[in-house]
């Protein structure tokens, strides 16, 4: 490979997208072939191994990791790579555990592409490099650490833990990475003991892989969590190593770190577990008001029954909220919400905000003001998007508001962008409250907000829309004082390729 340029396959039904990476990529000296469809990279891909390969996830014949499969089961050494626009917790963990390299969000500029594809090559030849010098070694494990080889310097440029013992127990070789993870006090030396360095745990996972090698599997795996609270989870994987003539001579081990999976995982079930425990609750509602009319407990007259057809509403329209909330957040992980940028005056949003949400603070006698800088300039903004990030957050100030209280919204130019605030004289919060807030399904729970509807996803959402302006939003609160919420917009916004 270094002789030659890098081969580099990109499958993709996108012709601008096909043409763009070809382009970019010749002129950083690589050879570019290029698919128009899953079908045909498969039949190019086999044919002929890649250094690197860049697999869109959707195509209308095959899926990308379909594609990924299939390639990878006949090179399993190459590169693969998974580009998309439909980016979220899902397709990165699928594509992890289907062999990819990594995935890169659509759109991208040819900086991070060229960025990403250049690290993935690196990782190629570090493989490359690794197996040929596999193949050179025949004499004894413990000779290795005795030869200063390219074999020592690449170990060192691995990112996981990598170490290699022989058959008494002793290190014959380590990486700086494995005393920085288990932050042993002084430099690893070959002839070290693991029974001298390594905590009892891991003593006994590394006995029992060799254990297990001895006995014919080839491969032995463990996971397991460092750290509590999935601050620190690794996977071990051990191997034996043999010389030429296929007796063991020793074992090597790798540490990876795999927390970031993990935490993707359990986000998905609890996210999973949220949605199930705020449908079931308003349900569950409705189907005892329903049973308690259909039974004509409260006996023939229909008007004993409008409590419970008003909770029934109620109820209802909460899990309408749910669902509208749960769409509105899937469209934007899969990148399907058409925007129409127009220039929108700050003040025409907030009074129509106003005369919508006016009932509701004449029931809480809230008294509302809004101050406009005289030069207040416009901002290039989805004019219904912008609605409803301004709706939401003058809702939450009634909601959480004191009878007879306050909104005041103020609306100010600075430097490229305009600030908006938005106060209220309410409960307000306290500082442990206000760095979750902006989580999903996060809600405030205490003896002032329990009687409080709200899905938890409202900021979620009004953050993930300021920032898609390349916006940002923050709180400003004080536990019995009320809240400001700030938000600030750029006056000009260029939506990214």
């Amino acid at each position: 490979m270094e002789d030659s340029k890098p081969r580099l396959l990109v499958i993709d039904d996108e012709l601008g997208m096909r043409e763009g990476i070809r382009r970019i990529f010749r002129l950083e000296g690589y050879d570019v072939t290029v698919a128009e469809n899953g079908s045909d990279g498969v039949a190019i891909g086999s044919e002929q191994e890649f250094d690197v390969a860049l697999i869109d996830l959707k195509m209308p014949d095959m899926d990308g990791l379909t594609v990924l499969r299939r390639l990878r089961d006949r090179f399993p050494d190459t590169e693969y790579m998974i580009i998309t626009a439909f980016a979220g917790i899902d397709t990165a963990v699928e594509a992890t555990k289907h062999g990819a390299y990594t995935y890169i969000p659509k759109p991208f500029t040819p900086d991070q592409i060229v960025f990403e594809v250049n690290r993935a090559l690196g990782k190629r030849r570090l493989t490359l490099e690794t197996r040929e010098l596999r193949a050179e070694q025949e004499r004894r494990l413990l000779e290795i650490s005795q030869e200063k080889s390219r074999l020592r310097t690449i170990i060192n440029a691995i990112n996981d833990a990598v170490f290699v013992t022989n058959l008494e127990d002793e290190i014959v070789l380590a990486n700086p990475q494995t005393r920085a993870l288990f932050d042993f006090p002084s430099t690893i030396k070959a002839g070290d003991k693991i029974s001298d360095l390594f905590p009892e745990e891991v003593i006994g996972l590394i006995r029992e892989a060799q254990e297990k090698t001895r006995q014919g599997i080839e491969l032995v795996s463990h996971e397991w969590e460092m750290r509590p609270n999935l601050e620190l989870v690794v996977q071990m994987k051990t191997a034996p190593v043999k010389d030429t003539e296929g007796s063991i001579i020793g074992f090597v081990s790798t540490i990876q770190d795999v927390t970031q999976l993990k935490r993707l995982d359990m986000q998905k079930s609890q996210f999973v577990s949220m949605v199930a425990h705020e449908l079931k609750a308003p349900v569950a509602a409705v189907s005892g008001y329903l049973e308690s009319m259909h039974g004509q407990l409260l006996g023939d007259d229909i008007a004993a029954y409008a409590k419970m057809i008003h909770r029934s509403r109620e109820r209802l329209q909460a899990l309408i909220d749910l669902v509208n909330d749960l769409l509105n957040i899937s469209r934007r992980d899969l990148g399907t919400i058409r925007r129409e940028i127009t220039a929108v005056h700050i003040p025409e949003i907030v009074e129509s905000t106003q005369e919508l949400l006016q009932g509701e603070m004449d029931q809480r006698t809230l008294a509302f003001t809004a101050e406009y800088e005289d030069a207040l300039p416009t901002i290039d903004v989805d004019r219904d998007e912008f609605t409803r990030v301004i709706t939401n957050l003058i809702s939450n100030a009634i909601k959480y508001n004191r009878e007879g209280g306050r909104i005041r919204v103020h609306a100010a130019r600075e430097d490229d962008s305009v600030r908006i605030a938005i106060s209220d004289t309410g409960i307000g919060m306290k500082a442990e409250e206000q760095e979750m807030l902006f989580r999903q399904f996060y809600r405030i729970k205490n003896d002032e907000t329990r009687t409080i509807p709200g899905t938890g996803l409202g900021l979620s959402i009004v953050k993930q829309i300021v920032d898609s302006y390349h916006g940002n939003i923050r709180v400003e609160s004080r536990w019995g004082e009320g809240s400001t919420f700030v938000l600030r917009i750029p006056v000009r916004f260029v939506e990214e390729d």
